[in-house]
């Protein structure tokens, strides 16, 4: 058994107060259900959801020649500014011309950072690898009304034909700096919010906030979990 300690999400708090279930995943202490299963898949799938998958593994690879190493490390394929594609287990996003955000499940940025520090000794080009995983906070809003609730905090179009599935852009977000990729579920239109963790609270609380129109419904690892398990079938 284990004596590593339990990793807390910067939104720990938030279910605390709501009364979650919460439950040990991958090391980390998150919330399993907030109402019941049922209430939860009916918000995601009908009007809008927030979620906190601040767990996710979180890397940022920085160099002028980051593609190629990416590229001769992890067989990345060529792939624009604001485009993201996937790679085994992983998500790669190109943010500019010299940096990268890598995604994973939790847990699973340990050994991905290990193969890239691996490969970095070996290699005569100058690459930065960072684990931003505990820094950062990571909001997921689902749900088809999502696009309508995003454009309420944030100047970008989210309009399918501009903002596809797996784009990442940087932007000002509720009058902050975030990440914002889509990530859709089983033909549900989702993204991720990720900026600093010290604001983690104050963006839930404004999507919150932001969503009252549409009934924002909070949801837990179980129903982001059937969700995910309906699409791969």
């Amino acid at each position: 058994m284990s004596n590593l300690p339990i990793k807390l999400t910067p939104l720990h708090s938030v279910s605390q107060q709501c009364n979650a279930q919460l439950i040990e995943h991958q090391g980390w202490k998150i919330s399993q259900v907030y109402t019941t299963l049922e209430e939860e898949l009916e918000a995601a799938r009908q009007r809008v959801a927030i979620a906190d998958v601040s767990p996710n593994g979180k890397i940022m690879v920085q160099g002028n020649q980051a593609h190629a190493f990416l590229t001769a490390t992890l067989d990345l394929p060529t792939i624009t500014i604001n485009a993201g594609t996937s790679v085994m287990d992983v998500k790669i996003y190109r943010l500019r011309n010299d940096i990268f955000f890598i995604s994973t499940l939790p847990g699973k940025e340990e050994i991905i950072i290990e193969n890239l520090m691996a490969a970095t000794q070996e290699s005569n080009q100058f690459i930065t690898i960072t684990d931003v995983t505990h820094g950062r906070s990571e909001i997921m809003i689902v749900g088809p009304d999502s696009q309508e609730l995003l454009s309420k905090l944030c100047g970008l179009d989210f309009h399918p034909l501009v903002f596809p599935d797996m784009t990442a852009k940087q932007s000002s977000f509720a009058k902050t700096i975030q990440l914002i990729i889509r990530r859709d579920i089983l033909g549900l239109t989702a993204f991720s919010v990720i900026g600093a963790r010290s604001l983690g609270e104050y963006l839930w609380h404004t999507i919150i906030e932001a969503g009252y129109e549409w009934d924002i419904t909070l949801i837990g690892q179980l129903a982001l979990n059937t969700l995910q398990e309906q699409s791969s079938k």
